[in-house]
């Protein structure tokens, strides 16, 4: 069914009417709508002499579907890159992908965390690099290894802006296929801050590792526990205890992600990434499917 109404909109519309209305989708489309609202926007946006041709599908296709192969044809976002770089590291022993983490006054695109750790900021065609410097100085001091995925239109100017140790990806798409191109490889991070990282583990956090390090009796507020753990333990190892945190804090989301990525559709990894919701029950409630 797929190929079918794909055919019919790639023959009523040019690539860039085909262009727009995916953008035009995504910008109205939420992963936990209610599918007949999903719907409701294919039919308010896509031309009615086309959509007459789409809405007898409604009862053998969910609209997240629909807006979803759009989006990942004719409208590579953010989201379309995280879904292709996070299907790289399903499944592998001992590590765990995480979507939007909080880093200092940043927020994280990817994080990977394994034996290393590795930090992964995304520049779509149509985002600016304005940030990029605070961002990678943020990320170089918490993770160990930092990449910029980018659009080859930026790279000339990324070359000049990152630091050496910052490595550099490109990213290409052709129909659904996303292809990654490694320009420059990373080198570990110089910038590592044993502080930075106590700041970013909750109070919960700080006590596992104080109980795990056998420094004694826990302290009552977070500020001490930071201390404590600051004053006895040297950066190598809050840098190890660090990665174990963050492995820990983000398993089952990911674990959930790795079981259920066939389910998903894929601009809506990160949303079930974050809720842990059953997709099955997400995309056909209160649909014509059900």
């Amino acid at each position: 069914m797929m190929i079918n109404y794909m055919e019919i909109l790639e023959e009523k519309l040019t690539q860039d009417e085909l262009y727009s209305l995916a953008q035009i989708l995504y910008s109205n489309y939420d992963t936990f709508m209610q599918d007949v609202n999903v719907w409701n926007n294919i039919k308010k946006f896509t031309p009615q002499n086309v959509y007459k041709y789409i809405e007898p599908f409604k009862t053998n296709l969910t609209g997240h579907e629909i807006v979803n192969n759009l989006v990942m044809k004719y409208y590579p976002c953010e989201q379309t890159l995280k879904y292709n770089l996070a299907s790289k590291y399903l499944n592998r022993n001992n590590e765990i992908t995480a979507f939007e983490i909080n880093v200092g006054e940043s927020r994280l695109d990817i994080g990977r965390i394994n034996g290393h750790s590795y930090a992964y900021e995304i520049k779509t065609e149509l985002d600016s690099l304005d940030k990029l410097n605070k961002q990678i100085n943020d990320y170089a001091k918490v993770f160990e290894y930092i990449y910029v995925i980018i659009h080859p239109k930026h790279l000339a100017k990324v070359k000049q802006l990152v630091p050496d140790f910052c490595g550099i990806i490109t990213y290409s798409f052709t129909d659904f296929e996303c292809k990654f191109g490694f320009r420059k490889k990373a080198h570990k991070s110089p910038l590592i801050d044993k502080e930075l990282q106590l700041l970013n583990l909750n109070t919960k956090e700080l006590e596992w590792m104080i109980r795990k390090m056998k420094l004694g009796s826990v302290p009552n507020n977070r500020i001490n526990r930071h201390i404590l753990i600051s004053e006895n333990i040297k950066p190598p190892k809050i840098n190890s205890y660090f990665k174990k945190t963050l492995k820990m804090r983000y398993y089952k989301q990911w674990a959930f992600i790795c079981k259920n990525f066939s389910l998903i559709k894929p601009i809506d990894v990160q949303s079930f990434f974050k809720s842990k919701a059953n997709p099955h029950w997400i995309y056909y409630k209160n649909s014509s499917r059900v």
